[in-house]
């Protein structure tokens, strides 16, 4: 089982879309032993938290349009 996988495992079983966790992890370095490098450089590292971050602020604001629009609604 890999990362590619859709399927819900171990420490990803919690999440509701197990590609998004994966998502904005650098060179798919996402920790569950899928046979991907398990040491990063300083400058990977430093990659791969930009690109999380980034992440993080479109789905902070996909969660506030979501909100505006429900909070219209009847």
């Amino acid at each position: 089982m890999c990362c590619g996988d859709k399927e819900m495992h171990g420490h990803h079983a919690g999440h509701i879309d197990h590609g998004a966790h994966h998502r904005g992890m650098a060179h798919g370095m996402c920790g569950c032993g899928c046979g991907e490098r398990r040491f990063l450089s300083r400058n990977e590292k430093i990659e791969m938290l930009e690109e999380y971050k980034e992440s993080l602020k479109s789905e902070l604001e996909g969660v506030e349009e979501a909100l505006k629009e429900l909070q219209r609604e009847p």
